[in-house]
């Protein structure tokens, strides 16, 4: 017999994650020997169920394959065989790519679970919880379908819970499930509090910025149209009216290390302190930077308050460093990139100097300030911040270093621990630019260009500066470079351009992987439905082009 998509019937989970309001806000642990589906029907067994889909986001949002790869922004250091299809969009690129069949699994996981506790919560049951697990197991479906749907396109659409094991199937046409999304969110709009009780959990704001960012992304579909602009830019100018999220006045104080859950981050995914419910922890810190202790031994030590252990994760691809037009004046520049290393090696006898200096990417003064070693973004006509040329067949130089993205610093671990920080995937820096690309494209351009322009004052270093940084024309290209200044590191940058239809020219243009493979078509704007699905499953068709 088939083993189906989803064994509905059969779902045990052994090691979930019970919700409790503790002291510091994060999710507490709770590890039952076994569970029975009859469980479910219980109120402890229901707020397992629901825990465990709130879990289940860590690895959606932790497969960088699909978020950062073969972007504008990032890019692979070699040529590994997920690098080559997800990075390159390679003629290797196939069905078989485990990362899409462990991605696909989990967002059903998700749906499954959902399933299950939309079917069996009650008032009797659940009592005075009821209305807000309805509204979170609704949101968590509609966000599992969403990036199910953006993902890989036509996919079956369950709603029900079954006993039975899936042998056979149909997949459903994505304007379907966008209605369905669309439906089942806009019926639980309102009934969770406009800002969540318990740091972790969903409010009725992160509802809005969801189901803005559903409409905004049909707005550009051939069954889509303009009120879908319209009604996307209501929803998230709503968020910025309530003010119950609100831009705070520093950008590099969103992402301070002591100043989690502030007023700006919407939804959050918690790690927190608890070594058992940490698992694998918050990778964030680890992704887009250098191993300077392995590239410099002499000079640096493992002392994760300096330097976190980090390993060349994604790169940032160095032309991403010009969209920060003026860096001195635009003080995201020097809130995300660290540039200066200090020798951390007390056996080194310039112990406490300047170990590695790298100057703004528009500073040519040559100044080094007494560095033991200076990396100047360009090195005459060539990139100094790209890889070793045997690393990178694409380029005929490279330092092997670059600035790291410091946004995400872990000094309170151990050396290479697990990272404990919040995961922020809404903050309200991204509401104004979202806003700003419903309203231009709902055709009130002023508005749009307003939205920008605020994110962009909050930027600046003064007053004078926030002037000098007022941009007075924008388009859709404008929007996405703000978004990649603000949201360096932040998820979902393959999802914003496939939904503004900008993946392929703007991949081609940035990225130097592409262009050395020179194979990206529009059929990657999906991907492979997992081989291993459709083999056991009848009726699950393959995309074209895979």
């Amino acid at each position: 017999m088939k083993k189906g998509i989803l064994n509905i019937g059969l779902l045990l989970l052994p090691a979930v994650f019970y919700v409790t309001t503790s002291c510091n806000g994060f999710l507490d642990l709770d590890n039952p020997s076994a569970i029975t589906t009859e469980y479910y029907d219980t109120r402890d067994g229901q707020i397992r169920l629901l825990t465990d889909m709130y879990s289940r986001l860590r690895t959606h949002y932790n497969t960088g394959e699909l978020q950062y790869y073969g972007t504008d922004m990032y890019m692979a250091v070699s040529e590994s065989q997920n690098e080559r299809m997800f990075n390159g969009y390679d003629r290797t690129f196939n069905s078989t790519a485990g990362v899409v069949g462990g991605y696909w699994k989990n967002l059903y996981k998700m749906v499954q679970e959902a399933n299950i506790l939309l079917n069996r919560i009650s008032p009797e049951v659940t009592g005075s919880d009821y209305e807000s697990f309805l509204a979170q197991g609704t949101i968590l479906r509609a966000f599992a379908y969403f990036y199910l749907v953006e993902t890989f396109g036509d996919v079956p659409l369950y709603t029900e819970e079954s006993d039975e094991l899936i042998t056979e199937t149909t997949r459903t046409e994505e304007e379907v499930i966008y209605q369905f999304i669309i439906d089942e969110l806009n019926g639980v709009l309102d009934i969770l509090p406009a800002k969540a009780s318990v740091t972790g959990r969903l409010s009725n704001t992160a509802l809005m910025q969801l189901l803005g960012k559903v409409y905004l992304t049909r707005a550009y579909k051939y069954y889509g149209n303009r009120s879908d602009f319209t009604a996307a830019a209501a929803l998230f100018d709503r968020i910025i009216e309530e003010k119950n999220y609100y831009l705070l006045d520093s950008f590099a104080d969103v992402f301070a290390e002591d100043n989690q859950a502030n007023a700006e981050v919407i939804f959050a995914i918690q790690y927190g302190t608890d070594k058992m419910y940490l698992g694998g922890g918050n990778p964030q810190h680890t992704l887009f930077a250098i191993n300077i202790t392995a590239l410099h031994p002499d000079m640096f030590v493992y002392n994760q308050q300096d330097y976190s252990a980090a390993q060349r994760g994604y790169w940032i691809i160095p032309d991403i460093h010009q969209w920060f037009t003026d860096p001195v004046t635009d003080t995201r520049y020097d809130a995300t990139f660290q540039r200066e290393f200090y020798i951390n090696d007390p056996t080194n006898e310039r112990y406490g100097e300047l170990g590695l200096y790298y100057p703004r990417w528009n500073d040519d003064s040559g100044d080094d300030r007494g560095a033991e070693l200076f990396y100047p973004y360009r090195d005459g006509s060539d990139y100094g911040w790209y890889p070793q040329s045997t690393a990178m067949p694409v380029l005929s130089s490279g330092s092997d270093h670059m600035p790291i993205v410091k946004k995400f610093k872990e000094t309170k671990i151990e050396w290479n621990s697990a990272g404990q920080r919040e995961d922020m995937v809404m903050r309200v820096g991204e509401t104004y630019l979202l806003s700003a690309e419903a309203h231009l494209g709902a055709g009130n351009t002023g508005m749009a260009l307003s939205r920008v322009n605020d994110i962009r004052r909050r930027a600046a270093v003064d007053d004078a500066g926030a002037i000098a940084m007022e941009l007075t024309s924008v388009d859709l290209d404008t929007i996405l470079d703000e978004r990649g200044r603000e949201m360096v590191g932040e998820h979902d940058r393959w999802f914003d351009l496939k939904r503004t239809d900008k993946l392929i020219d703007r991949v081609y243009k940035y990225n130097i992987w592409v262009g050395f493979y020179d194979n990206l078509s529009s059929d990657h704007l999906v991907r492979p439905i997992p081989q291993d699905e459709i083999n056991k499953v009848d009726g699950l068709e393959q995309n074209p082009g895979y």
